[in-house]
């Protein structure tokens, strides 16, 4: 489904990825995992389509990622949205540009996070982060990114967030996760991808880590310490 292939990226003259090559196949949850500075955002932002590498080559479902947007779904750490506009009027834009918005599956995503019915600017960290999820997982989409969603977030917000992903995900769909808060996600993921400087320094079936009698934040802290 998506293919990687030895991807670089600089910012001026800071290297942001040097190398980086994944293949991920449909179906699967994959943690990308790494310290601050590792790459995670910038990788993630290539895949959507939103930057270009300088060299390597992404494609998804056999295009470039530019030309897949419809079918990506990126949720960044930061919320997209203006601080004025509530959860409703986004989602009824969305729902009149995208065909795969599905505005009921909206609806009981907001229920089940308990999303209040007020401005962006009024909300709480944890009631934007579950907002956008709402908005994220109501689109219909073979591939869904989202960068730290459970960042800087209360307990409450966290396990609402995670339980909305164990709750709502579709099998035929993949999905690549970002974040620090391994012990509380691990569970979710299939593999576990690990981020160093740039380059992959792990890539490992959750499952075989398990057998080895390992969590994810041992061997995090193993090849990332």
């Amino acid at each position: 489904m998506l293919e990687i292939q030895d991807v670089h990226k600089r910012y001026l003259k800071t290297p942001a990825l040097n190398g980086v090559s994944l293949h991920v196949p449909q179906g699967q949850v994959v943690g990308l995992l790494g310290l601050n500075g590792a790459g995670k955002t910038t990788l993630l932002k290539i895949v959507a389509g939103l930057l270009l590498p300088d060299r390597g080559e992404v494609r998804f479902l056999g295009a470039p990622p530019r030309r897949q947007r419809g079918k990506i779904v990126y949720l960044p750490e930061q919320n997209p949205w203006p601080e004025s506009a509530t959860p409703a009027r986004v989602a009824a834009l969305l729902a009149g540009a995208d065909p795969g918005f599905d505005r009921a599956r909206f609806q009981t995503l907001v229920e089940f996070l308990e999303v209040p019915a007020r401005s962006f600017g009024q909300m709480s960290k944890g009631q934007r982060a579950r907002a956008n999820l709402a908005l994220a997982l109501a689109r219909q989409a073979p591939l869904y990114l989202l960068d730290e969603p459970l960042a800087g977030i209360d307990l409450i917000s966290r396990d609402r967030i995670l339980g909305a992903l164990v709750r709502e995900w579709r099998e035929d769909a993949t999905l690549i996760l970002s974040t620090h808060e391994i012990g509380e996600a691990e569970a979710l993921f299939d593999r576990a991808v690990f981020l160093r400087d740039g380059r992959v320094v792990k890539d490992a079936p959750v499952e075989a880590l398990r057998e080895e009698g390992k969590s994810v934040v041992e061997v995090f802290k193993e090849v990332l310490a």
